[in-house]
């Protein structure tokens, strides 16, 4: 099996408005437990400019991007030639990364890949998400027993990738085929820290604890849970 790893930085969090600034690309074999292709390059954010906060984050600048930057249309052929010798594409928080690609190809007035996409922020077996209290990769690395210099693409996809091949990859792929919804916890103020403990986390713009599950696993997190949690409603 193929699985073509994906990672972008952007400009920002908001996946129609914010641009790519730079694409992690990294081909994968099964069988053969290693990356076979790599490729990593700075993209030019057409209309966009990278916020101070994002540079200091990632190191990637205006002044990187405007020299060394491909654009867009290059970027996305380029996912194009290494997504047709892949079964499945693969992201860890993939509602973020397919989104910022689907946004560029409709841009670009070009078809986005139609593969299916693994989320290792959710389709990995349960055991990997019960070593640490956070499915963030870089307290996933950490929990698996490594570190890398996180926030540069092609770093994020092979840190992805070290975790991945750590579990059965068949387990993985049907985990990918359960819907991912969305659970919040009803918690007062002064006991957020319990929503923290069970891997909750705090989105401002809706004020809320919420987690990311599988369909089939809320009723358990309900019975878990030392506070009421309630299925979010899907889009």
């Amino acid at each position: 099996m193929k699985i073509l790893g994906v990672d972008f930085e952007s400009t920002g969090l908001d996946v129609q408005k914010d641009r790519i600034t730079e694409a992690g690309l990294v081909l994968y074999d099964t069988t053969a437990r290693q990356p076979v292709r790599i490729s990593g390059f700075l993209v030019k954010p057409m209309g966009a400019v990278i916020p101070s906060e994002v540079e200091q984050l990632t190191g990637i600048t205006n002044a990187l991007v405007a020299e060394f930057g491909v654009m867009p249309t290059a970027m996305l052929a380029a996912i194009a030639q290494m997504e047709s010798q892949a079964d499945y594409l693969c992201a860890h928080n993939a509602e973020f990364d397919r989104g910022l690609y689907e946004a560029e190809c409709a841009r670009q007035k070009r078809e986005p890949s139609k593969k299916p996409w693994i989320d290792t922020r959710t389709d990995l077996p349960p055991a990997a998400y019960l070593l640490g209290k956070s499915a963030s990769l870089k307290y996933l690395a950490c929990d698996h027993g490594f570190v890398y210099p996180a926030h540069r693409a092609v770093n994020d996809v092979l840190a992805m990738f070290e975790i991945l091949s750590r579990y059965d990859i068949n387990e993985t792929v049907k985990r990918a085929q359960t819907p991912n919804v969305n659970v919040r916890a009803v918690v007062s103020f002064d006991d957020k820290h319990l929503a923290k403990e069970r891997g909750y986390y705090w989105k401002p713009e809706l004020k809320l604890w919420i987690k990311p599950l599988k369909a089939d696993e809320v009723d358990a997190e309900k019975l878990a849970a030392p506070f009421p949690v309630v299925l979010m409603e899907t889009k």
